[in-house]
């Protein structure tokens, strides 16, 4: 592997447990030591996997996940309309407090002169929020960014302000990274490349009840055609002075939905590890 072609920047794109896979790449990088990034642009889930990659806990995401896609605690349909909703962050944050702790002491020390952003929507203005988090907020600034509006709790405050899925605002954060600089930036995807997606009745759901918040109701009703630009410009592979590529699955992922098991969550995670495998043997 030539140092020379290092890339400064990783993003990771969210997904929910489609980050299975996110945590394959990652696993795969740290298995080679592969970690040259200056700079850290995660959403949803990525940044729950992003945290497991900096504290240097290999398998930490892909284990949790499949405690509690297992356990009937964490995804259920019985809560869909309590204040937690169909998945409930409040466990996850127990069970990783309680069962599968964080090394904060070893993702603190990795991130020393490091730049790394966890991505929120604003409740209120729908803009995006590039949280860069500290060590009493951690784990409540990436709870924010994987918040879904009816499929979770709703929203989270963080810093006197209610924010939710950073997917939302900038679901693909590449040109946050470019606007800040960055030189080389590698893309993390959970969906195969050049793949759009579609306004989903959610989006329809949650435009209708938002309805008094114009800036909210309009980000539902036009999200997915940001996400689709940010696809497309991925596609373009830079310009002479910034280049970036992506990591992505070579076909639809498993762990899409709610009816998941472990067995989905571990042949995408082993999809992720093949996928970041293969593109190292290339660098």
């Amino acid at each position: 592997m030539k140092t020379t072609d290092a890339y400064d920047a990783l993003v990771l794109e969210g997904g929910s447990l489609r980050c299975a896979f996110t945590a394959g790449v990652l696993d795969a990088f740290a298995a080679v030591d592969y970690k040259p990034f200056s700079s850290y642009y995660a959403v949803s889930a990525g940044s729950m996997a992003m945290i497991s990659f900096l504290s240097g806990q290999r398998k930490h995401f892909i284990e949790l996940s499949e405690r509690l896609v297992e356990d009937g605690k964490f995804i259920s349909f019985r809560s869909a309309f309590s204040d937690e909703g169909l998945m409930n962050l409040s466990h996850l944050a127990r069970v990783v407090r309680e069962s599968d702790p964080i090394d904060w002491e070893s993702a603190n020390a990795f991130i020393e002169g490091k730049h790394v952003h966890v991505v929120t929507t604003d409740y209120e203005t729908g803009e995006p929020h590039y949280l860069q988090p500290q060590k009493e907020n951690w784990i409540k600034s990436v709870l924010a960014s994987a918040t879904l509006p009816f499929v979770t709790r709703g929203k989270v405050k963080v810093r006197d302000r209610w924010m939710f899925d950073g997917g939302y605002a900038d679901p693909i954060p590449l040109d946050r990274a470019i606007s800040q600089g960055c030189q080389k930036i590698l893309v993390v995807r959970t969906r195969p490349t050049g793949m759009h997606v579609e306004r989903d009745t959610m989006d329809f759901i949650a435009s209708y009840f938002h309805w008094g918040n114009p800036k909210l109701a309009s980000l539902f009703e036009t999200w997915h055609s940001r996400y689709n630009q940010i696809v497309d410009k991925l596609e373009s592979k830079g310009t002479d002075s910034q280049f970036w590529s992506e990591i992505a699955p070579l076909h639809e992922l498993r762990s899409d939905g709610y009816r998941i098991t472990s067995l989905d969550l571990r042949a995408d995670y082993r999809h992720g590890l093949e996928v970041a495998l293969d593109w190292l043997a290339n660098q």
